[in-house]
């Protein structure tokens, strides 16, 4: 299997597995995630299920480093550098700058000011994006640091418009807590599905839950599953509590 067929739905990990179906192309799927849970092993894990099957996918990086993320896949995907040079996965810098560094990575913004982050971002969503089988972005709310959240919607409306017209599922990360009512409100209005990570307290203990909040147009459960960490990182959906 690879992103070349004609399959109309991808599996994702986890994702999928609570829908108890794939994911139709061309979803535009929100992760609203407490800043505590194990966000990027989620990514990660989506991410590297579909390298192993040869899909093409795009991680861009706000909160961690690119050099992170290549070492966390390397630990499921001992070939990660054979994926990154047949372009099967691409990394997107937007975090270097942050650190007053110039990136190396062949896709980087210098500024997450939108003014000229959109022409800089312009011609990776020509060329790149409908490349991608599945896109994932770590923690969108990085930038509403730099931009009011009026101006960062407006310019995120006309993203995921152009986004919904091409083959590939994206799933755009954001912080819980972090914004006002009406934008999550908007968010959620504008997602075909929303993912919500959060942490509850079972016993003594504090586990990684997930759930889908919505998926429009789908039936679907609601309720909380447990999720567990691997020692390499990597998420396990647990079986439910009976």
């Amino acid at each position: 299997m690879n992103g070349s067929n004609k399959e109309q739905a991808l599996h994702l990990p986890i994702i999928s597995d609570i829908l108890s179906r794939p994911v139709a192309r061309g979803k535009i799927l929100v992760l609203l995630y407490d800043p505590s849970t194990q966000w990027l092993s989620l990514i990660l894990t989506i991410a590297s299920e579909l390298l192993r099957r040869d899909y093409v996918v795009g991680v861009t990086t706000t909160s961690t480093p690119p050099t992170q993320v290549r070492q966390q896949l390397t630990t499921a995907l001992p070939n990660l550098m054979e994926h990154e040079t047949a372009k099967r996965l691409m990394l997107i810098d937007w975090y270097t700058w942050m650190t007053g560094k110039k990136s190396t990575e062949p896709r980087s913004v210098d500024t997450l000011g939108l003014a000229q982050f959109n022409i800089q971002d312009s011609r990776y969503q020509r060329d790149d994006s409908p490349l991608y089988d599945f896109l994932a972005t770590d923690n969108y709310s990085t930038f509403l640091k730099y931009n009011d959240e009026r101006s960062f919607m407006q310019w995120l409306d006309k993203t995921i418009a152009r986004m919904r017209e091409l083959k590939g599922v994206r799933l755009y990360g954001f912080m819980k807590r972090f914004h006002t009512d009406a934008f999550y409100a908007n968010l959620e209005s504008m997602a075909d599905g929303v993912i919500e990570l959060d942490i509850q307290e079972r016993g003594k203990k504090l586990e990684n839950v997930i759930r889908v909040r919505g998926m429009k147009g789908m039936p679907h459960s609601t309720e909380w599953r447990t999720l567990k960490i691997t020692p390499s990182g990597f998420l396990k959906l647990t079986p439910r509590r009976r």
